[in-house]
């Protein structure tokens, strides 16, 4: 058969329409929805791409989704192309070293763990750490020494975890091998490092940050000051979350002469895929470039944009803002708590009712991702569907009378998804033992196999190895009362949840 033949209208011609592909199709369609977009990826649909930059990229998508043939350098080993994309990248968000990650943040932050601990020695971690924190830890047999955050009592949300913490763990467990917080988080919470910099370092050990939510921070003198400013070791940031790389495209950067370079790209090459995506790549490097020749200006246009926004819905009654001096300015968080709305419930209401998708929503808040990509249009459109769905709920409560929803939930949530619980098991012996499906309800006493968390934002409630009990069931039911997802549980016969634990003798 011919080149032709297969290329011509005889195999390939199938209209679009009959092309019963479900996940492409259902991508088109929320394409056609024109929704606004305050979630991530941070180019906002392709808008965050200069414009001939997008149109090349879009032209020649398929043709330059290749492999590592002669002069395409290769991310495993890279000496042309992609090391001098990666060192230009380095330059730009202040690193010594920096790697490209086609298997998003969550292979960065293994290569973190796995470079820095050897198998049975100790991390010290955040108990509001990212899922994929406790996923290093298993893949790597570490024992984890937990250190927990302070909440803010007004919003109930986590603003990371105090150095005073860290002092503590470090001083039970002086053979620990290296700490790892987030920030900034979900929520956009940033404090200062210096202290915890100093502290590390005067323990021999290193910083490893993940600053997910943070590669744009460094680029403007409003926001926090970066990670690797204050000389953190390893810092590994989602281009894809607040900047415009592709979705699964992130960067892993070092800092100093603890971490040997070589160490991380062996650990890299185990972790990422042989066959990394050149697209992924490209997208990563055309958005440092973007960042190293107009980074300052556009971070900025963001937070103009997030501050007008801020403005506005700080005089509707009824709504709160949250701000604090040391945040991310572009994550917008607002509750509608005091007019008896959910942040579950709210986040539905503006997108069943105005089209609108947030990134986040918690018993309280939604969080919406304001980038450079936005326009100053979606943005009002946004605050002008937040401002109707607060008008509507303060009809809806004079005429119905108070309402169950009220603030402290997400307080007394976040308190105990930050708890300590009994750990039976290290996490890595409790994911590889045998295991078994328990109803929820009959599971108080048995052993967690496997994370269960809030998605979004990932954050345990019990890891692998912790035993559950009573006070896990009723937050558990009272989350998912108010719209929460968990990832961990599934729904068994006539609906009841089921959890994995760890079978019954054995190990």
């Amino acid at each position: 058969m011919s080149k032709t033949q297969v290329n011509g209208s005889d195999l390939l011609n199938i209209p679009l329409e009959e092309f019963d592909a479900p996940l492409f199709q259902t991508l088109l369609g929320y394409v056609r929805q024109h929704a606004l977009r305050f979630h991530m990826p941070g180019h906002k649909g392709g808008l965050g791409f200069p414009p001939e930059v997008a149109e090349a990229f879009k032209r020649n998508v398929l043709a330059i989704d290749v492999t590592e043939t002669r002069g395409m350098d290769n991310l495993h080993l890279p000496s042309g192309c992609i090391r001098q994309a990666q060192d230009l990248a380095a330059q730009t968000f202040g690193a010594d070293r920096t790697f490209f990650l086609t298997n998003g943040t969550t292979a960065g932050v293994h290569a973190m763990i796995m470079t820095t601990c050897k198998e049975g020695q100790k991390i010290v971690i955040p108990r509001d750490a990212h899922l994929s924190v406790i996923g290093g830890v298993i893949l790597a047999g570490l024992q984890p020494v937990f250190v927990y955050p302070d909440v803010d009592p007004e919003w109930g949300v986590s603003v990371g975890v105090p150095t005073r913490e860290y002092e503590r763990a470090l001083s039970e467990h002086p053979d620990a091998k290296a700490c790892l917080i987030t920030r900034p988080n979900y929520y956009g919470m940033a404090g200062d490092l210096s202290v915890l910099v100093e502290l590390c370092h005067d323990h021999g050990i290193p910083l490893l940050v993940d600053e997910a939510h943070g590669p744009h921070i460094h680029l403007h003198e409003a926001m926090p000051r970066s990670a690797l400013s204050y000389g953190a070791d390893m810092v590994v940031q989602s281009t894809h979350k607040t900047l415009g790389s592709l979705t699964g495209s992130s960067m892993l950067h070092i800092k100093g002469e603890r971490i040997h370079p070589d160490r991380v790209q062996r650990m890299l090459a185990i972790l990422q895929s042989t066959s990394p995506s050149y697209l992924l790549m490209a997208s990563i490097d055309i958005t440092a470039t973007l960042m190293r020749l107009r980074g300052h200006d556009l971070v900025e246009r963001a937070i103009r944009l997030s501050d007008k926004a801020r403005e506005r819905l700080s005089h509707v009654p009824g709504v709160r803002v949250l701000s604090r001096p040391v945040m991310d300015k572009c994550k917008l968080s607002v509750s509608m708590i005091e007019l008896g709305l959910a942040g579950f419930e709210l986040k539905n209401r503006l997108m069943d009712e105005h089209n609108a998708r947030v990134e986040l929503a918690d018993f309280e808040n939604v969080i919406a991702f304001v980038t450079y990509a936005d326009t100053e249009g979606d943005v009002d459109a946004l605050v002008d569907a937040m401002i109707r769905v607060a008008e509507e709920a303060r009809s809806e409560r004079a005429a119905a009378g108070p309402s169950s929803r009220k603030r402290g939930d997400q307080a007394r949530f976040t308190q105990h998804l930050f708890a300590p619980a009994e750990r039976a098991m290290l996490p890595r012996q409790a994911t590889l033992a045998a295991h078994e499906l328990a109803r929820l309800h009959d599971s108080p006493g048995r052993v967690c196999a496997e994370v269960v968390a809030p998605y979004p934002p990932g954050i345990p409630l019990l890891y692998p190895g912790e035993i559950i009990d009573q006070s896990h069931l009723e937050i558990i039911e009272e989350a998912i009362s108010l719209g929460a997802v968990f990832r961990g549980l599934a729904a068994g016969p006539n609906g009841q949840l089921i959890v994995t634990v760890v079978k019954a003798g054995k190990s």
